[in-house]
């Protein structure tokens, strides 16, 4: 995997979550108006807190829509996590380096989002959990 560095923003958005969470954050992808936050396995819940309280707190503060994800080192159940639709299979080849997420033909638009958005966000997350080159949609 390579080594990621982040901006003062990112920083500060990072550190903003994890003070008002009290969950470490593995992994962080800020976009203009949304952030996207990878927590330890079994984490989440703190992080969304009774309610969304919690996540809604970050947001104001952010200003941002905020996604939280949950890290597992099974790269499938991973996948399952981030890809926001169901998932009719995934193939992973290369050791895990490569991905084609099998998805149906009405669910891909979900996936790929607007202007190839949320597939972007889906590699780079990859990318940086699990050291993933190439993302495929199925």
């Amino acid at each position: 995997m390579s080594t990621v560095t982040y901006s003062a923003d990112n920083l500060r958005s990072i550190n903003t979550f994890e003070s008002i969470t009290g969950v470490d954050v593995r992994a962080a992808i800020i976009h203009n108006d949304e952030a996207f936050f990878v927590v330890p396995e079994d984490k989440a819940g703190m992080a969304i807190g009774k309610g969304g309280q919690t996540v809604s707190k970050v947001k104001r503060k952010l200003d941002r829509d905020i996604k939280i994800y949950e890290y597992s080192d099974n790269l499938g159940k991973f996948i399952n996590s981030v890809v926001p639709t169901e998932i009719r299979g995934v193939d992973l080849e290369k050791g895990g380096e490569e991905v084609k997420i099998h998805v149906s033909e009405r669910n891909k638009g979900q996936v790929v989002g607007r202007d190839g958005e949320r597939i972007d966000t889906i590699r780079e997350i990859l990318s940086r959990t699990h050291g993933v080159d190439s993302v495929e949609i199925d």
